[in-house]
C-alpha cells in the first residue's frame, strides 16, 4: 500500500500541475471566442477550476505532503493544440467548433485523471479525499456535457448559414435561367417577325 500511496501522490501532481496550466491558458481562449455561450462557460469553468485547486491542497494535506506540481506534459500538448487554434484562424462559429474539441480533449483527460486517482484514494481508505476528488470529477464531466450543449447550438448556427448561402445559389442560378429563357423568346419571336415581313420571291418562268 505504500507504493499505492505514493503513487497517488504522483497522480496528485500531474493534476496539479494539469490544473496550473488550465488557469493560466482559459483567459486567452476566453478572448478568441467568439460565442457568448462559448467565452460564459470557459469563464464559469475557470472559477471552477481555482476551486478544483484549493480541493488538491487539501489532498495533499491529508496525506501530510505539500502542494507540489510535477509538469504534465499531457495537459501541455492538449492546451497547445488550442493555442494554435487561435493563431491559425479568425473569430467564428467554426474556430469556437474548434476551441471546443480542443477544451473536451482537456476535460476528457481530466476526468481520466480525476477517476484514477479517486480509485487509488479508495484503495486507500482516504474516506475525505476520495469526496473531494469525486466533487472534482463531477464537475469535469458537466464541464464536458456544457461544452457538447454549447456545441449543438454552433452546429445548427453554422449549418443555417450554409443551407441560406445554397438558397442563394439557387435564386441567382434560377434568375439567371429565368433571364436566358427571356431572351431565347424574345429571338424567337424577332426571327419569326422577320419571316413573315420577308418579300416573296417571283418565280421565273411563270409567264409564257
Amino acid at each position: 500500500m505504500e507504493g499505492l500511496r505514493e503513487l497517488l501522490i504522483e497522480e496528485l501532481k500531474d493534476l496539479y500541475s494539469a490544473e496550473k496550466q488550465i488557469v493560466k491558458a482559459l483567459p486567452k481562449i476566453i478572448r478568441g471566442a467568439n460565442s457568448d455561450e462559448l467565452k460564459m462557460a470557459i469563464t464559469e469553468h475557470l472559477e471552477v477550476t481555482n476551486g478544483q485547486i484549493a480541493r488538491l491542497d487539501q489532498v495533499f494535506g491529508q496525506l501530510e505532503e505539500k502542494p507540489k506540481a510535477k509538469q504534465c506534459k499531457g495537459m501541455e500538448g492538449l492546451l497547445e493544440e488550442g493555442s494554435e487554434v487561435l493563431s491559425e484562424e479568425e473569430k467564428s462559429a467554426l474556430r469556437d467548433l474548434q476551441l471546443i474539441g480542443a477544451a473536451q480533449r482537456v476535460e476528457h483527460y481530466e476526468v481520466a485523471a480525476y477517476g484514477t486517482a479517486r480509485a487509488m484514494a479508495e484503495q486507500l481508505g482516504l474516506t475525505d479525499a476520495v469526496e473531494l476528488l469525486a466533487e472534482t470529477l463531477a464537475e469535469e464531466e458537466e464541464a464536458d456535457k456544457k461544452l457538447t450543449e454549447v456545441a449543438e447550438a454552433l452546429y445548427n448556427e453554422v449549418n443555417t448559414a450554409d443551407s441560406g448561402e445554397e438558397s442563394d445559389e439557387e435564386d441567382e442560378d434560377g434568375a439567371e435561367g429565368e433571364e436566358e429563357n427571356v431572351e431565347s423568346k424574345a429571338s424567337s419571336r424577332k426571327a419569326g417577325a422577320q419571316k413573315k415581313t420577308a418579300p416573296k420571291k417571283k418565280m421565273a418562268g411563270s409567264r409564257r
